[in-house]
């Protein structure tokens, strides 16, 4: 009863946050759609440097459509996606403490692996809820104009967006168990996202440093061939892995560590460590 009643709550919460980055991202779907036609025959006439190609994420000729709705929308949902991620990651833990209320939660009869779980099953669900509004702008729209992509394609780049929207939650869930608040761990979670997303545009685009990219998680992202090549389930596979391991490492955290009272945030580098050693 308990966890249903955490996993509903912590829905609730985010109610506003998921309506808007899916009405947003689906409204901006349909438009990037209907706007194709007007620029398809220009475009077919540039061709862009392969560093230019690099820096905005696009492994995809934006004279095609693919391309064109690649780059006009695939490339910068991923940063909303992760707005939203951070946000439920860096608020499941670290936001309750901060807020004093974490000791209250606890103080009721669920286990700290339960009360997470439940939290990272409501972040789970309203990044899907996410997702299928953003489709459902392409659904809506794609009938009304010539293109060449099918309902197929757009739904499979869509849910290829999950797994790093789930990996950079994890992330942040784990940085909320360990950091001493939650704009520290938003901080950090925040630098990540940062320096992953240009270390893999700057690699892609420069030979000397190509071999970074794949410690990057926007390569297993794909730059937008999911939309002509199908999802590739090893790279789905494994950001899914990699956000499960942050999951346990959060779980076992929070687990083996004390509760700040009333929000409390000070800490000292050696209580920072034994945090993070578990």
């Amino acid at each position: 009863m308990w966890l249903r009643s955490i996993y509903l709550k912590a829905l609730r919460d985010q109610r506003w946050q998921v309506i808007g980055f899916g009405l947003a991202l689906g409204l901006m779907a349909s438009l990037v759609v209907f706007l194709w036609p007007s620029y398809k025959d220009d475009l077919a006439l540039i061709e862009l440097p392969p560093a230019i190609q690099a820096l905005i994420g696009n492994d995809l000729s934006i004279g095609t459509a693919a391309g064109f709705i690649n780059a006009q929308f695939f490339t910068w949902t991923p940063a909303l996606l992760i707005v939203y991620a951070i946000t439920q990651g860096t608020g499941a833990i670290a936001g309750e403490e901060t807020a004093g209320t974490l000791d209250m939660l606890l103080a009721q009869p669920v286990r700290r692996r339960s009360m997470v779980l439940a939290k990272c099953a409501a972040a789970a669900t309203g990044g899907v809820i996410i997702v299928l509004m953003a489709y459902a702008g392409f659904a809506l729209s794609i009938p009304w104009v010539e293109i060449d992509l099918s309902q197929t394609d757009v739904l499979s780049a869509c849910v290829n967006a999950l797994p790093l929207t789930m990996f950079f939650f994890a992330l942040s869930l784990w940085l909320g168990a360990v950091a001493p608040s939650r704009s520290h761990a938003t901080g950090v979670a925040v630098g990540v996202a940062v320096v992953s997303y240009f270390t893999y545009s700057l690699a892609a685009g420069i030979d000397q440093i190509s071999g970074a990219r794949y410690a990057s998680a926007f390569y297993y992202f794909g730059r937008g061939l999911p939309l002509v090549e199908g999802i590739n389930w090893a790279h789905f596979t494994l950001l899914l892995g990699l956000a499960a391991t942050f999951v346990a490492l959060a779980i076992r955290t929070f687990e083996r560590r004390d509760i700040a009272p009333g929000g409390a945030t000070e800490m000292t580098w050696d209580d920072l460590l034994r945090r993070v050693a578990g």
